[in-house]
């Protein structure tokens, strides 16, 4: 799959390879099963037409934008994750368009003519709330017109899961309830994130990459995995960090600086510490501080959250 960056200075060059394509078109942030659909669709028009598949996004979130910063989008991956994905789905080209306010003020007609027209696309999919142009005026009903009758365009419907819409707002509010074993019925898959083994004396701190988030604060089941091996441990999150809990007295599974990627199974209940008392040898009544003896490596606040959990459970 091709990945193509296009910017205001880039565009004329960019212009001088397309060719004659199906496009998808969306922010697909979390790329959740509504998105798959739609990228799914377009692929099987594209396969009819015998033609390349291009997706089109946008970066920064049109939001952020058009609030001139006040408003700050919590993505759910980055880019570099929606090629991946991308890329399974059959795409042979992805646009990153850079939204910013020259970008925002086209018009509808303009917008198709600029960046549909232009770039080779004869049918365009997108999902049925997929609006373009000046305010959001232009949307999947009118593309036809704006493009002179020359493109034609399919608007997937809403998919949704027991009546409720799938969208990329709901799982993030999953994410921040920590409702995290939901998630995998609107995303297709557990919600992961990537970051960097930090080794302290008695567990780890894991520092997460930009474009992804943490849930609520609590204690999580996660797989973690760095390709070569795979296993679950317990994740711990408070006030924005987290840390990932290992019995006293064995290595951690993975090294100092070591890129790994955590998938979110599930939130631990408050029956959790007999579980994990079961599992550490010597543990104590205390069950996960005896993973964190004292609290030495955690900061104040944190030591006194996991002291009050602990004790609670004991």
């Amino acid at each position: 799959m091709e990945i193509i960056h296009v910017t205001n200075t880039n565009r004329q060059t960019t212009l001088l390879k397309v060719k004659p394509c199906v496009m998808a078109l969306g922010f697909f942030d979390g790329v959740h099963l509504g998105h798959q659909q739609v990228i799914k669709e377009a692929k099987k028009q594209a396969g009819e037409k015998k033609l390349p598949l291009a997706i089109m996004s946008f970066f920064p979130h049109p939001k952020e934008v058009l609030s001139n910063g006040k408003k700050i989008v919590p993505y759910l991956m980055p880019l570099t994750d929606k090629q991946k994905i991308f890329k399974k789905l059959g795409a042979d080209v992805f646009y990153i368009v850079q939204f910013n306010a020259e970008f925002a003020s086209l018009s509808p007609k303009q917008f198709v003519q600029s960046y549909l027209l232009d770039f080779g696309a004869i049918q365009v999919v997108a999902g049925f709330d997929f609006t373009y142009g000046c305010r959001g005026e232009g949307n999947m009903t009118r593309i036809k017109s704006d493009s002179d009758g020359r493109i034609a365009g399919i608007m997937v419907n809403k998919i949704e899961f027991e009546g409720e819409k799938i969208s990329s707002t709901l799982i993030r509010d999953l994410i921040f309830l920590g409702e995290l074993e939901k998630i995998p019925r609107y995303l297709g898959d557990y919600y992961q994130i990537k970051g960097r083994v930090r080794l302290t004396k008695h567990n780890a701190d894991i520092l997460v990459n930009p474009y992804y988030l943490l849930p609520a604060s609590g204690f999580y089941e996660v797989t973690v995995t760095n390709k070569l091996k795979t296993l679950k441990l317990t994740a711990f999150v408070f006030n924005g960090m987290l840390k990932l809990l290992f019995p006293h007295g064995q290595r951690f599974p993975f090294k100092e600086c070591e890129i790994i990627r955590l998938y979110w199974n599930k939130r631990l209940t408050n029956g959790f510490s007999n579980q994990i008392d079961g599992r550490q040898e010597g543990a104590g009544s205390n069950g996960i501080l005896a993973s964190v003896p004292n609290s030495l490596d955690l900061d104040g606040r944190m030591g006194q959250h996991l002291q009050k959990w602990s004790l609670m459970k004991s």
